[in-house]
Protein backbone atom coordinates (compact mmCIF):
# COMPACT_ATOMS: atom_id res chain seq x y z
CA UNK A 1 0.00 0.00 0.00
CA UNK A 2 1.42 3.03 -1.17
CA UNK A 3 0.02 6.49 -1.63
CA UNK A 4 2.23 7.39 -5.22
CA UNK A 5 0.30 7.88 -8.07
CA UNK A 6 -0.49 4.97 -10.14
CA UNK A 7 -0.35 5.11 -14.03
CA UNK A 8 -3.22 2.29 -13.99
CA UNK A 9 -7.23 3.05 -14.06
CA UNK A 10 -8.75 2.50 -10.56
CA UNK A 11 -11.06 -0.26 -11.02
CA UNK A 12 -12.41 0.34 -7.88
CA UNK A 13 -12.89 3.41 -4.84
CA UNK A 14 -13.93 4.25 -1.72
CA UNK A 15 -13.06 6.56 1.35
CA UNK A 16 -11.95 5.32 4.74
CA UNK A 17 -13.00 7.60 7.41
CA UNK A 18 -11.16 7.02 10.80
CA UNK A 19 -12.80 8.21 13.86
CA UNK A 20 -10.93 8.79 17.38
CA UNK A 21 -13.51 8.12 20.43
CA UNK A 22 -14.54 10.94 22.34
CA UNK A 23 -13.71 12.13 25.26
CA UNK A 24 -13.87 9.41 28.58
CA UNK A 25 -15.28 9.47 31.79
CA UNK A 26 -11.99 9.24 33.20
CA UNK A 27 -9.89 12.24 31.13
CA UNK A 28 -6.21 11.67 32.76
CA UNK A 29 -5.79 8.55 32.62
CA UNK A 30 -3.53 6.17 30.00
CA UNK A 31 -6.05 4.16 28.73
CA UNK A 32 -5.11 1.52 26.85
CA UNK A 33 -7.11 -2.01 27.30
CA UNK A 34 -8.84 0.10 30.10
CA UNK A 35 -12.51 -0.33 29.40
CA UNK A 36 -13.97 2.39 29.87
CA UNK A 37 -16.82 4.49 28.81
CA UNK A 38 -17.18 7.96 27.04
CA UNK A 39 -18.72 10.75 29.30
CA UNK A 40 -21.52 13.01 27.83
CA UNK A 41 -19.48 15.23 26.27
CA UNK A 42 -17.82 12.52 24.53
CA UNK A 43 -20.54 10.95 23.13
CA UNK A 44 -21.81 14.36 22.06
CA UNK A 45 -18.16 15.55 20.12
CA UNK A 46 -18.98 12.06 18.40
CA UNK A 47 -22.47 12.65 17.20
CA UNK A 48 -21.29 16.30 16.37
CA UNK A 49 -17.67 15.43 14.37
CA UNK A 50 -20.13 12.92 11.56
CA UNK A 51 -22.84 14.74 11.28
CA UNK A 52 -22.52 15.61 7.70
CA UNK A 53 -20.75 11.94 6.84
CA UNK A 54 -23.10 11.19 3.56
CA UNK A 55 -23.31 8.14 1.81
CA UNK A 56 -21.51 5.31 4.24
CA UNK A 57 -21.83 1.62 3.61
CA UNK A 58 -20.45 0.18 6.56
CA UNK A 59 -18.93 0.94 9.77
CA UNK A 60 -16.41 -1.11 12.04
CA UNK A 61 -15.65 -0.28 15.64
CA UNK A 62 -12.69 -1.64 18.28
CA UNK A 63 -14.85 -3.54 21.18
CA UNK A 64 -13.80 -1.09 23.64
CA UNK A 65 -17.04 0.16 25.12
CA UNK A 66 -15.36 3.58 24.47
CA UNK A 67 -15.85 2.96 20.36
CA UNK A 68 -18.51 0.16 20.16
CA UNK A 69 -21.09 1.72 22.70
CA UNK A 70 -21.45 5.10 20.20
CA UNK A 71 -20.79 2.87 16.93
CA UNK A 72 -23.67 0.55 17.85
CA UNK A 73 -25.98 3.37 18.39
CA UNK A 74 -24.75 5.08 15.25
CA UNK A 75 -25.47 2.29 12.92
CA UNK A 76 -28.98 1.63 14.63
CA UNK A 77 -29.52 5.09 13.71
CA UNK A 78 -28.33 4.64 9.91
CA UNK A 79 -29.67 1.39 9.57
CA UNK A 80 -25.93 0.73 8.56
CA UNK A 81 -24.38 -3.25 9.82
CA UNK A 82 -21.26 -3.51 12.35
CA UNK A 83 -18.69 -5.38 12.48
CA UNK A 84 -16.44 -5.16 15.38
CA UNK A 85 -12.59 -6.12 15.68
CA UNK A 86 -9.96 -6.89 17.87
CA UNK A 87 -7.52 -5.28 15.79
CA UNK A 88 -8.41 -2.30 16.52
CA UNK A 89 -8.00 -2.20 20.34
CA UNK A 90 -5.87 0.52 21.40
CA UNK A 91 -2.32 -0.74 22.48
CA UNK A 92 -2.11 -2.79 25.93
CA UNK A 93 -0.17 -0.49 28.32
CA UNK A 94 0.04 -3.43 30.91
CA UNK A 95 1.20 -1.77 34.71
CA UNK A 96 0.55 1.59 33.18
CA UNK A 97 -3.06 1.22 31.84
CA UNK A 98 -5.43 2.93 33.40
CA UNK A 99 -3.49 4.80 35.65
CA UNK A 100 -3.07 8.69 35.56
CA UNK A 101 -0.37 10.39 33.55
CA UNK A 102 0.47 12.45 36.40
CA UNK A 103 1.04 9.64 38.66
CA UNK A 104 3.21 7.46 36.02
CA UNK A 105 5.55 10.73 35.33
CA UNK A 106 6.01 10.86 38.79
CA UNK A 107 6.83 7.25 39.46
CA UNK A 108 10.42 6.42 40.52
CA UNK A 109 12.75 5.11 37.37
CA UNK A 110 12.87 1.04 38.23
CA UNK A 111 16.71 -0.09 37.34
CA UNK A 112 14.64 -3.05 35.57
CA UNK A 113 11.95 -1.90 33.44
CA UNK A 114 11.58 1.39 31.32
CA UNK A 115 10.44 4.77 32.29
CA UNK A 116 6.91 6.44 30.78
CA UNK A 117 9.56 8.55 29.03
CA UNK A 118 11.33 6.12 27.82
CA UNK A 119 8.53 4.64 26.04
CA UNK A 120 7.39 7.78 24.48
CA UNK A 121 10.46 8.63 23.08
CA UNK A 122 11.38 5.13 21.73
CA UNK A 123 8.62 2.38 21.65
CA UNK A 124 10.63 -0.02 19.65
CA UNK A 125 13.15 -0.12 22.74
CA UNK A 126 11.01 0.18 25.36
CA UNK A 127 8.09 -2.09 26.13
CA UNK A 128 5.44 -0.91 29.09
CA UNK A 129 5.53 -3.45 31.94
CA UNK A 130 3.83 -6.45 31.40
CA UNK A 131 2.24 -4.23 28.13
CA UNK A 132 1.70 -4.92 24.75
CA UNK A 133 5.57 -5.00 22.38
CA UNK A 134 5.25 -2.20 19.29
CA UNK A 135 6.17 -4.80 17.26
CA UNK A 136 3.33 -6.73 18.12
CA UNK A 137 0.80 -4.32 18.08
CA UNK A 138 2.03 -2.80 14.66
CA UNK A 139 1.78 -6.18 13.42
CA UNK A 140 -2.45 -6.63 14.46
CA UNK A 141 -2.78 -3.31 12.76
CA UNK A 142 -1.25 -4.47 9.90
CA UNK A 143 -3.07 -7.41 9.71
CA UNK A 144 -6.46 -5.54 9.71
CA UNK A 145 -5.21 -3.05 7.07
CA UNK A 146 -4.18 -6.07 4.82
CA UNK A 147 -7.29 -7.63 5.21
CA UNK A 148 -9.59 -4.41 4.71
CA UNK A 149 -7.64 -3.78 1.69
CA UNK A 150 -7.99 -7.63 0.48
CA UNK A 151 -9.98 -8.40 -2.83
CA UNK A 152 -13.06 -6.88 -2.57
CA UNK A 153 -15.27 -4.43 -3.09
CA UNK A 154 -14.20 -0.83 -1.42
CA UNK A 155 -16.46 0.85 0.57
CA UNK A 156 -17.18 4.44 2.35
CA UNK A 157 -16.52 3.15 5.36
CA UNK A 158 -16.44 4.49 9.46
CA UNK A 159 -14.10 2.92 11.69
CA UNK A 160 -14.28 4.12 15.67
CA UNK A 161 -10.90 3.59 17.07
CA UNK A 162 -8.16 4.84 19.00
CA UNK A 163 -5.32 7.39 18.80
CA UNK A 164 -2.45 4.98 18.61
CA UNK A 165 -4.12 2.73 15.35
CA UNK A 166 -4.98 5.93 13.65
CA UNK A 167 -1.54 7.51 14.05
CA UNK A 168 -0.40 4.55 13.03
CA UNK A 169 -2.35 3.80 10.02
CA UNK A 170 -1.75 7.74 8.97
CA UNK A 171 2.18 6.21 8.91
CA UNK A 172 1.34 3.76 6.71
CA UNK A 173 -0.54 5.97 3.96
CA UNK A 174 2.16 8.92 4.69
CA UNK A 175 5.06 6.44 4.33
CA UNK A 176 6.52 7.65 7.14
CA UNK A 177 9.48 5.31 8.55
CA UNK A 178 8.79 2.19 10.35
CA UNK A 179 9.92 1.44 12.87
CA UNK A 180 10.44 5.20 13.76
CA UNK A 181 8.27 7.54 16.39
CA UNK A 182 8.11 10.11 13.92
CA UNK A 183 3.98 9.75 13.64
CA UNK A 184 4.01 9.36 17.33
CA UNK A 185 5.79 12.80 17.89
CA UNK A 186 4.27 14.89 14.87
CA UNK A 187 0.95 13.69 14.56
CA UNK A 188 -1.71 14.60 17.37
CA UNK A 189 -5.67 13.14 17.28
CA UNK A 190 -8.02 14.83 19.83
CA UNK A 191 -10.93 13.26 20.50
CA UNK A 192 -13.50 12.72 18.22
CA UNK A 193 -11.11 13.84 15.43
CA UNK A 194 -12.60 12.42 11.97
CA UNK A 195 -9.99 11.70 9.18
CA UNK A 196 -10.37 11.01 5.42
CA UNK A 197 -8.20 8.64 3.45
CA UNK A 198 -9.10 7.87 -0.63
CA UNK A 199 -8.69 4.49 -1.36
CA UNK A 200 -8.57 2.85 -5.06
CA UNK A 201 -7.86 -0.64 -6.69
CA UNK A 202 -5.82 -0.71 -9.89
CA UNK A 203 -6.22 -2.78 -12.96
CA UNK A 204 -3.43 -5.30 -11.11
CA UNK A 205 -5.37 -5.13 -7.81
CA UNK A 206 -3.26 -2.97 -6.10
CA UNK A 207 -5.11 -0.42 -3.15
CA UNK A 208 -3.50 3.17 -3.33
CA UNK A 209 -4.33 5.27 -0.55
CA UNK A 210 -4.32 9.56 -0.03
CA UNK A 211 -4.92 11.42 2.59
CA UNK A 212 -7.44 14.02 1.94
CA UNK A 213 -7.46 17.46 3.82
Amino acid sequence: MTNKKSALMPVGEGILYLLRHGEIRTPGILAGKTNVSLSDVGMKQLSQATESLQDINHCISSPLIRCHAWAKEYCQQHNLSLDVDNQLQEMDFGDWDGQRYQSLWDMPKQAETSSIGDFWQNPWQHQPPNGEMMASFVSRVDSWWQDYCADKPLQNTLVVTHAGVIKYLLAKVLNLPIPGTVHMASIDVPYASLIKISLYRDELGKVWSKLVL
